[in-house]
C-alpha cells in the first residue's frame, strides 16, 4: 500500500510540475521522503502485526508477524518505479542524440549577448538581443520568456541550467557579438537547460545592414532544434519587421535608453525612435517601442496624461496598421485604453489579443493583473499575476502588483513583506518608499514610517532640502509622527516637488490632512493619473472614498467604490 500511494504521489507530482504548479526540486524532495520513509512504514507495520490479535483460534498456529511477501515486493516494486518516474522529471526525454531539445511546449530563455568589445554601454549587444527576442517571439509554438529577468544574467551565472531552473525555460539562447568597423562578428548557440550541452550554434561574420538576415538564420535553427518549423506567417512577420540601417541603429539607442525607464533616458528614448519613424515611416518596431514609451511616461515623469493618450495610442494605432499581429503594439494600447481612456473593454481585449500572439511575453498578463486590480476582481489579478511571474520571474511590476493585491485583500503585512523585497532589489525607485511609508502608517508602525519618509525625502528632494524635511520628521518622533510639523513637511513637498499626488494624498490623508488629499485624488482621477486607478481598491484611501467629491469621480472613471 505504501509503495502504491508513493507512486500516485509522484505521478501526480510529475503532472503537476510539468504544468508549473509545483517546482521541480520539490518532487525530488517527495521522492527522497518516499524512499527514507520505506523502512519506517514496514518496522510500522511490523509492530502493529505483534499486537494485533489473530483472528483464528490459537492452535498452537504461529501467528503471521510481517507482511506476506508477495506483497512486501509488490510494495518495493511500485516505490522503485515511483522513484525512477519521479527522478526522471516532469517531461524529460532528452534531446535526440544530442540534437534537439524535446519539450511538449517549447520555452528558450534569450540571455543578453555579450559584447566583446566591452563598450562603456550596452547599446549594440542590447539592440542585436532585442532582434532576436523580437524574432523568435514570432515562431508559432514557442514561448520566449524572462525577457526582463534575462538582464540579471548580463555579466554573471550565465550557467544554462541555473538560468533554466531560475527563468523556466527548456532551453537557452547565448552568444556574442562584436561590431567591428566593416561588420558584425555573431556567434549563437542554443543550450539545453537540462544537461547544459549546446544542441545547435552559428557563428558568422555580416555586415550591419545583414543583422536581419542573421536575424533570419538564428530563428530558424533554433525553431528547428526545438523540432519547430518556421511557417508562413512567421517568414512574413520577419520581413515585415525589417528596417533600413540608420532607422535600426537610431531604435537601437532608443531600447537602450527605455531600458532605463528614469526621466531622461525615458524622454530620451522616445527622441530616438521618433528619429527613426522619420528615417523610416514603415518601422513597426519604432511606432511599437514609441507606443510604449509614451504609456509609460507619466507613471515615471511628471508628462501629462493626455497628452500620453493621445500620442501613444496613435503610435500603437499605426503599428496595428503595419502590422495586425503586433502583439507589443496590442499591450501597448490596452495599457493606454484603461490607465488613460478608462475603457476597460477596449483594453481587455487588446490585452488578450497580444498574449494570444506572444504567450512567452509576461507584459500584457501584468496589464491584465493591473486592470483587474483596480477594478476590484482580485481573484482575475491574482490569476494574471501568477502567469505574469511564471514567465518573468524576476521582472518588478509583477511583484509591485502582488503587493498591491494583498493590501487590497486587507493583508497588509504580506504586501509590506513584498514591498520590503523589491525596495531591496530596486533602492533607488522613489515610488517604492512612498508606497512602503503608507505601509507602515496602515500597520501603525512609526519608526518604519519615519524612516520610509526620509528615504522617500532623499530620493525626491535636492540634498539641503531632503536634510531639513528629515529633521522635521525627527522633531515630530514625539508626536507619534502625526502632529503638525508633518503635515508641514508633506504640505512643502506638494508645493516645492510636484511628487505623485496619489502617493502624497495617501500619506496628507492618513495624517489628517483630508481636505487637500481629496482635492488632489479627486484632480488625479479627472486629469487621468496612472496612480489614481488604485483610488478604489486600497486601504489607505478609504477614508477618501467615504467624501463625495472622490466618490463622484470613482463613479465616472468606471472605478469601484467601497
Amino acid at each position: 500500500m505504501y509503495g502504491l500511494s508513493a507512486l500516485t504521489g509522484i505521478a501526480v507530482g510529475r503532472v503537476l510540475s510539468a504544468a508549473e504548479w509545483l517546482p521541480a526540486s520539490w518532487l525530488r524532495v517527495f521522492v527522497f521522503l518516499a524512499v527514507a520513509g520505506y523502512p519506517l512504514a514496514l518496522t510500522a507495520a511490523w509492530i502493529r502485526a505483534r499486537r494485533e490479535p489473530s483472528a483464528e483460534p490459537a492452535h498452537g498456529r504461529e501467528v503471521n508477524t510481517m507482511p506476506r511477501s508477495g506483497w512486501g515486493a509488490l510494495g518495493f516494486a511500485a516505490l522503485v518505479a515511483a522513484a525512477w518516474i519521479g527522478l526522471r522529471g516532469p517531461g524529460e526525454a532528452g534531446p535526440a542524440g544530442g540534437a534537439s531539445v524535446s519539450e511538449p511546449e517549447p520555452r528558450v530563455v534569450v540571455l543578453p549577448l555579450l559584447d566583446l568589445d566591452r563598450r562603456a554601454d550596452r547599446t549594440f549587444a542590447d539592440g542585436v538581443t532585442d532582434l532576436l527576442v523580437d524574432g523568435l517571439a514570432g515562431v508559432e509554438g514557442l514561448e520566449v520568456r524572462g525577457r526582463v529577468s534575462a538582464a540579471s544574467f548580463v555579466d554573471v551565472n550565465r550557467d544554462a541550467t541555473t538560468v533554466g531552473a531560475r527563468l523556466g525555460g527548456a532551453a537557452v539562447v547565448d552568444g556574442t557579438v562584436r561590431r567591428m568597423p566593416a561588420g558584425v562578428r555573431l556567434s549563437v548557440r542554443l543550450l539545453d537547460t537540462k544537461t547544459g550541452a549546446a544542441v545547435w550554434t552559428l557563428s558568422v561574420d555580416t555586415t550591419f545592414g545583414g543583422l536581419y538576415g542573421l536575424r533570419d538564420e538564428v530563428v530558424s535553427g533554433v525553431a528547428g532544434a526545438l523540432g519547430l518549423t518556421v511557417g508562413e506567417r512567421t517568414l512574413r512577420r520577419l520581413e515585415r519587421r525589417r528596417a533600413p540601417t540608420d532607422a535600426l541603429d537610431l531604435y537601437m539607442l532608443g531600447r537602450f535608453r527605455w531600458a532605463a525607464r528614469i526621466d531622461g533616458d525615458l524622454a530620451e528614448a522616445i527622441s530616438y525612435y521618433h528619429l527613426a519613424i522619420e528615417a523610416d515611416s514603415g518601422f513597426t518596431a519604432a511606432w511599437t517601442a514609441l507606443a510604449e514609451g509614451y504609456a509609460a511616461l507619466p507613471r515615471f515623469t511628471r508628462f501629462p496624461p493626455r497628452s500620453a493618450r493621445e500620442y501613444g495610442a496613435a503610435a500603437a494605432r499605426t503599428a496595428l496598421q503595419l502590422d495586425p499581429d503586433a502583439a507589443g503594439a496590442h499591450t501597448a494600447l490596452g495599457e493606454i485604453l484603461y490607465v488613460y481612456e478608462h475603457d476597460w473593454e477596449g483594453a481587455r481585449a487588446h490585452l488578450q489579443r497580444a498574449v494570444e500572439l506572444d504567450p512567452g511575453d509576461a507584459a500584457p498578463r501584468d496589464r491584465l493583473c493591473e486592470l483587474e486590480l483596480v477594478r476590484g476582481d482580485l481573484p482575475a489579478a491574482r490569476e494574471a499575476c501568477r502567469e505574469a511571474r511564471r514567465r518573468d520571474p524576476l521582472a518588478y511590476r509583477p511583484g509591485w502588483l502582488e503587493a498591491g493585491i494583498a493590501r487590497a485583500a486587507g493583508d497588509v503585512a504580506a504586501s509590506l513583506r513584498r514591498l520590503d523585497s523589491l525596495v531591496a532589489a530596486y533602492p533607488d525607485f522613489e515610488p517604492l518608499a512612498g508606497e512602503r511609508a503608507v505601509t507602515h502608517l496602515l500597520l501603525a508602525d512609526s519608526a518604519g514610517t519615519e524612516a520610509d519618509l526620509a528615504a522617500w525625502f532623499a530620493l525626491l528632494a535636492p540634498a539641503s532640502l531632503a536634510d531639513s524635511l528629515a529633521a522635521t520628521l525627527a522633531a515630530a518622533r514625539a508626536d507619534g509622527l502625526a502632529g503638525l510639523e508633518v503635515r508641514a513637511a508633506l504640505a512643502r513637498v506638494a508645493d516645492d516637488l510636484n511628487p505623485d499626488p496619489v502617493q502624497l494624498a495617501a500619506l496628507m490623508a492618513q495624517f489628517g490632512e483630508e481636505e487637500r488629499a481629496a482635492r488632489m485624488s479627486a484632480e488625479a482621477l479627472e486629469n487621468r493619473a496612472p496612480a489614481a486607478l488604485g483610488l478604489g481598491v486600497f486601504p489607505e484611501f478609504r477614508r477618501l472614498r467615504a467624501r463625495a467629491d472622490v466618490t463622484r469621480a470613482l463613479v465616472a472613471a468606471g472605478l469601484p467604490v467601497s
